[in-house]
């Protein structure tokens, strides 16, 4: 049943905190089923690894080269001692690739294996729900276009707001505004993940959170987005806990995983006309 706004608002603030208040749940849910279990079927996620380790690699490089350059006269130990060295400059560096803006993407884009797994193993303990052959490369491949797809449409989005944030509000509340929506829009991507395992399209399950489910993606997004201010151990840890946490309060909260996605009225009457061009004349 579609919700009016202020049944809508009062239902998002609620569901804000009871999001929350998952995060806990969902660290003690992760480490009692031992969902990390099953990863080593995926022999491929090596190789991959290896290519995200090159391509970081690449990048620490060129930070090198820049210092060694810009530094040539200075004595050895200027390397790692002061606020311009280059133990200090790769510190800081690796942390903005793996904090900030467009990187936060990257970073979702990357562990889509693992986010995959938890919740696909979080699904199976809350639901008993599995997925066939789950484990090899074709059904990972699917869920990485996807997340490509949903990161590509995500930042577009993010970088469109809080342009728009900053031109219209005033400083005291641009700040605000845009970690909302980077929160908010880092939220419905692991949302996604979930809707991904009941046979959502994109636009089915943007318009699902979007209509019902605001307050959850805006609850799993702040903790994501503060989480993956940490170095290294959030950037790991932080879309793996929000995974389970979106299994654990989605399956609670919708009952997609009961009756499956029902379309509104008005994509009823475009899936019926789509249905008439398909079908042949007589």
């Amino acid at each position: 049943m579609e919700r009016d706004r202020p049944t809508r608002f009062r239902y998002g603030v609620h569901e804000f905190f009871y999001t929350l208040l998952s995060f806990p749940r969902a660290w003690r849910f992760m480490r009692n089923h031992r969902l990390w279990e099953g990863l080593r079927d995926y022999g491929w996620v090596a190789r991959g690894l290896v290519i995200v380790g090159v391509l970081l690699g690449l990048t620490m490089i060129s930070e090198v080269l820049d210092w060694l350059q810009n530094h040539s006269d200075e004595p050895l130990y200027a390397m790692a001692i002061g606020a311009d060295s280059l133990v200090y400059r790769l510190a800081v560096k690796g942390y903005e690739s793996l904090s900030e803006g467009a990187l936060n993407w990257v970073v979702l884009v990357l562990l889509e294996v693992v986010i995959y797994h938890f919740m696909r193993r979080s699904l199976q303990v809350v639901v008993n729900r599995d997925v066939a052959e789950a484990h090899t490369f074709k059904p990972f491949l699917q869920a990485q276009k996807r997340m490509i797809k949903v990161s590509i449409m995500a930042l577009v989005a993010q970088e469109t707001l809080v342009n728009l944030g900053d031109s219209l509000l005033p400083a005291t509340l641009e700040w605000w505004f845009a970690i909302g929506v980077q929160s908010l829009i880092l939220g419905y991507a692991i949302a996604d993940n979930y809707n991904e395992q009941f046979d959502l399209t994109i636009q089915q399950s943007l318009r699902h959170l979007w209509r019902n489910y605001i307050g959850i993606c805006l609850g799993l997004g702040l903790p994501l987005f503060l989480i993956l201010k940490v170095p290294v151990v959030g950037t790991i840890l932080g879309p793996l806990v929000t995974s389970v946490a979106a299994a654990i309060v989605l399956r609670e909260k919708s009952d997609l995983h009961l009756v499956g996605y029902r379309m509104s009225e008005e994509e009823l009457r475009k899936a019926e006309r789509r249905a008439a061009k398909r079908k042949p004349h007589a």
